[in-house]
């Protein structure tokens, strides 16, 4: 039996598979500018609004990751609902 594309499912999963890739890439750049904070900055160096920003772009890091990891799960919820039409 064939299953008619539904375009509202197909174009949400196009969405949501556009924006886990840009929510990857976001974290892989939050990934590169807390390493180079952390090779670049002497502890010497980092007062307190400094100390904060490097442990709010490490926190940011991972909050972008873990939203990234959830999009995923919601695509593959979009494909189980497509593949049921």
């Amino acid at each position: 039996m064939n299953q008619v594309p539904n375009p509202h499912l197909e174009a949400a999963k196009s969405k949501t598979d556009q924006v886990q890739r840009d929510l990857e890439v976001a974290s892989a750049e939050l990934g590169l500018t807390h390493g180079a904070l952390e090779r670049n900055v002497p502890p010497e160096h980092r007062n307190d609004d400094v100390a904060w920003a490097i442990r709010q772009n490490a926190e940011l890091e991972r909050k972008v990751q873990q939203a990234a990891e959830e999009l995923e799960e919601v695509t593959e919820l979009l494909e189980q609902a497509q593949a049921r039409g």
